[in-house]
């Protein structure tokens, strides 16, 4: 793929924020400090060994290497490194994580940074892993079940389908018949030596990283590094680690996937192509222009299915288009996708398209520069793992800024039209076509379906018409409102303002990042106020105004009219409230609002973008099909939601019974009165600048003094005992459901007592049903605390298993939550629960997103908002006091019991 330059062609540095050395045994470190959150780092040890590299005798061992680190190393025998971290608030699986792929296995440590010891200890477990992992005999034949657990937790349709288009997708290239997760037949038989011998053969120094971000000495993390893994060695015969590629074979492939669990009819096409590397000034330029395509060919299919860009494995990518139908309607579908791409390929696409891309790349690099010292570390780290892994360097975001604006003006629009052109030509195509046996008549053979891209080639092509308006925003000018009263809490930095049409906001001024402002605006009714035959109609009509535009734009318009802005403005209509969530920078803040105000008074209704809206929800209701999970979450909801009309399963007939101007008619409703609505802004705003705009685009939206409360329609969790079994699906998996709930007394110390129990039961579980059972790979424990409209409480035990050890399994569990019950959580888990919110707290309090959720909450459930604050609270829970509470609330009188099992059972 060649293309124009105006920079003679140079190596690309990697970013200078990050330090970066090689020990003389090979052993690589990637170093930077950076501030966001504080008093944090990341940790990521980096092996370039994964499943690529295993013999057809050890399928699924790199991945049991990774297990095996957490099951002991030399300085944290068995169990202690995962208890150790976890009592210093590092939740194991949310924090504390591992992955192995097939070509690395990546260890992830976040840790507190103003520990000393527990930094040093970071280090410590890194080293450890690095080599000293114990890879004992009783430790693995544990362990053994819980990765055949892992392995059926992901059985499913999805998994059948990776198993077999992956092969076919790298062209029979060894990625294909390496899926890390292993066969069943290796795992149930490698030996502990064999998991040795893989460990030692490849985690070796110099296949290895460490690469840490966060809030650190540089100079102090380096000399602790050089000190703890200098004396790594490699084996004294190193196997050659060879690379693997899938090669483009120039030839199309067509494949049919048919699986009794697949609904309707999905095609995917692959226009397949070598994944562009990042070593030169050449290379990122043809990474910018990939980009700048994708953005065009997504905008282009903003209300069609979606035409994407991925990377595949092997070192291919592709032009990916997916979409999904009704078996009637595959051959219309596919010829309406493919008519767009042929009048891409032979049109092109038009100077203002390539301009309006230039334009928001341009600004997207613009809004990155200014964050650049508030990026979360978390981000930060990945560009260093990807040099590690693959040799592609990011210079970094002052470099990226650099560079985006020397090559942007040069890059051509016949460029970007070779480009796409090169995408599609008709080699190295694949076709999967994908659907179930009872379906399989409608499917279309190979040369059926090369028959219809054909016919597409003799339409009638009409041109591209670029329908962007030039117009203001707003039909009506509003006539600004003023503010009545103003009042500070300055325990928690906020500013409430009433308008005087009765609106509420209120105003947190940070400086967690530099140009961001997060919103939440919402007030209660929601669909509760719609009778159930229209309750459909209301849950969708929030959609059904956002794809069809407001003031003088329709939704297409308005993209193109916000295009380089950060403008997000998201209208919902749930249950119970209705309102808006966004987001926006202090330069585009004015515009947001004045989006805000259009979507209050002037919602716009197009059928026709309605129609392809209720189009896409058949595709995706057609695609759920057969799936037993899907049948289970169905009958779960209903089940849980006291059998209400409103939770029934949606059907084909249901979503055509869904009316645009009904919906319409409900959505004006909701938001014909703005009195009873509550606004948060959370960011780095300027107070004073903010009230006028406030005063114009919300205190002159309608009020009419209403404020209407929504109805306890009686969706909760029933009373009583309840025990169902739902029989779908031929895999050897059944999944289990246990629910307990009833009226709970709300409030702030409760809730916390109530989140001790869910943390610590999941602990327990954890150790029981996996460490020890060996009987599920991850259960789950939720607790759903609510106020409004009645005070209750429901807690959810959630786990996947084998058929025959389900009663076992919830034996088990209530065993466990009877401890709890009788003589609380062990005092051990309790601290674990309260160093995991310690740290929550610390790194949310300096987070917009975590202060928005607060706020909103609080005011929803009518709560002080300074209780946050509130240590005291924490001081008091003791084993004593969760065990009271858990006696009180968690009884077995109000159980439902769901389990899913296959339909070929004897069970």
């Amino acid at each position: 793929m060649a293309c124009k330059t105006q920079l003679n062609d140079q190596s690309l540095s990697l970013d200078p924020e990050v330090r970066t050395g090689k020990l003389a045994n090979g052993f690589t470190y990637y170093i930077r400090k950076n501030k966001t959150p504080e008093k944090r780092v990341v940790m990521y040890l980096a092996v370039k060994a994964g499943s690529i590299l295993e013999t057809d005798q050890q399928r699924g061992v790199a991945h049991f290497v990774e297990h095996m680190s957490f099951n002991g190393t030399k300085h944290f025998p068995k169990k202690a490194l995962s208890n150790y971290l976890e009592q210093s608030g590092v939740r194991f699986g949310a924090d504390l994580n591992a992955n192995t792929n097939l070509d690395e296995t990546v260890y992830q440590l976040p840790l507190p940074s103003d520990n000393p010891e527990l930094l040093a200890n970071g280090l410590q477990i890194m080293r450890d892993w690095a080599q000293e992992a114990n890879i004992e005999a009783e430790d693995v034949e544990r362990e053994r079940h819980v990765i055949l657990e892992e392995k059926r937790f992901r059985q499913g349709v999805q998994q059948r389908y990776e198993e077999q288009s992956i092969l076919f997708c790298t062209n029979g290239s060894r990625h294909g018949s390496r899926l890390p997760i292993g066969t069943e037949e290796v795992l149930l038989k490698v030996t502990p030596e064999e998991i040795r011998s893989f460990y030692k053969d490849w985690y070796r120094p110099n296949l290895q990283a460490l690469i840490v971000v966060g809030d650190v000495d540089v100079d102090q993390m380096e000399k602790d590094i050089k000190a703890k893994f200098a004396d790594l060695k490699n084996p004294d015969q190193e196997k050659e680690r060879t690379v693997y590629s899938a090669k483009l074979s120039g030839k199309n492939q067509y494949m049919q996937f048919i699986d009794p669990e697949w609904g309707g009819i999905s095609i995917e096409i692959l226009m397949k192509r070598p994944q562009l590397k990042m070593a030169t000034t050449d290379d990122y330029r043809n990474n910018l222009l990939k980009n700048l395509l994708a953005q065009m060919v997504s905008a282009r299919f903003r209300q069609m299915p979606f035409a994407t860009f991925n990377d595949l494995t092997g070192g291919l990518s592709a032009l990916a288009i997916n979409l999904a139908t009704k078996p009637a309607e595959t051959q219309p579908s596919l010829q309406s996708v493919w008519l767009e791409l042929r009048r891409m390929e032979e049109q092109g696409f038009t100077p203002a398209e390539l301009e309006r891309v230039k334009k928001s790349y341009r600004q997207k690099m613009a809004d990155a520069l200014k964050e650049k010292d508030k990026t979360p570390s978390e981000t930060l780290i990945r560009p260093y793992l990807q040099h590690f892994l693959t040799g592609n360097i990011t210079p970094g975001i002052v470099k990226d800024h650099e560079l985006t604006n020397q090559m942007l003006p040069d890059i051509s629009l016949s460029e970007i039209n070779d480009l796409m052109k090169y995408y599609m030509k008709g080699t190295d195509r694949d076709i999967i076509v994908k659907s179930s046996e009872e379906n399989k008549p409608f499917l279309p053979d190979e040369a059926t379906l090369l028959g219809w891209i054909e016919g597409v080639y003799v339409m009638p092509l009409t041109p591209f018409v670029d329908n962007v308006q030039d117009l203001p925003l707003l039909k009506k000018v509003p006539t600004p409102g003023k503010i009545s009263t103003i009042q500070d809490f300055e325990k928690v930095g906020v500013q409430q303002i009433t308008l005087n049409n009765g609106v509420n906001i209120l105003l947190k001024k940070t400086d967690f990042q530099n140009d961001q402002i997060v919103f939440k605006g919402f007030a209660e009714g929601g669909a509760s106020l719609s009778d159930d035959a229209d309750y459909l109609n209301a849950i969708n009509a929030a959609n059904a105004v956002a794809v069809s535009g407001v003031g003088n734009y329709t939704a297409q318009q308005l993209g193109e009219f916000l295009s380089g802005r950060q403008v997000q403005v998201v209208p919902f209509i749930n249950d119970t409230y209705q309102g808006f969530s966004g987001a926006t920078t202090k330069e585009d803040l004015s515009t947001t609002l004045e989006l805000l105000h259009a979507y209050f008074t002037e919602p716009r209704k197009d059928q026709e973008a309605f129609n392809i809206l209720l189009g896409r929800s058949k595709e995706q209701f057609s695609v759920k099909g057969n799936n037993p999970n899907q049948v289970f979450t169905d009958t779960a909801t209903l089940v849980l939601g006291n059998y209400h009309v409103r939770r029934r399963p949606q059907t084909l007939k249901s979503i055509d019974a869904i009316q645009l101007n009904r919906s319409y008619e409900i959505y004006k409703e909701r938001f014909a009165d703005a009195s009873a609505f509550t606004f948060l802004f959370v960011g780095n705003m300027d107070i004073e600048t903010i009230k006028p705009l406030l005063e114009k685009y919300l205190g002159s939206l309608p009020s009419t003094g209403l404020k209407e409360k929504a109805r306890d329609l009686g969706l909760n969790v029933p009373p009583g005992r309840i025990v169902k079994t739902v029989y779908k699906g031929a895999g050897k998996k059944s999944s289990v459901m246990l629910v307990y709930s009833g009226p709970f007394d709300y409030n702030f110390g409760n809730t916390i007592q109530m989140n001790a129990i869910a943390d610590a039961l999941k602990i327990s579980l954890t150790q029981r049903l996996r460490d020890q059972e060996g009987g599920t790979y991850t259960p789950n424990v939720q607790m759903t605390l609510t106020k409004y409209p009645k005070s209750r409480f429901a807690m959810m035990v959630s786990f996947d298993c084998a058929v025959e050890n389900v009663d076992k399994l919830i034996a088990s569990t209530q065993d466990e939550l009877n401890k709890m019950r009788t003589t609380g959580p062990s005092a051990e888990n309790l601290q674990k629960f309260k160093a995991a919110r310690k740290v929550g707290l610390q790194t949310g309090s300096t987070n917009n997103g975590f202060w928005l959720d607060y706020l909103a909450s609080q005011m929803m459930n009518k709560e002080p908002l300074n209780q946050l604050f509130d240590h005291d609270a924490m001081n008091r829970i003791t084993v004593q006091s969760v065990q009271k509470t858990a006696a009180s609330y968690i009884q077995d009188k109000n159980y439902v019991r769901l389990v899913l099992m296959p339909e070929k059972t004897n069970h």
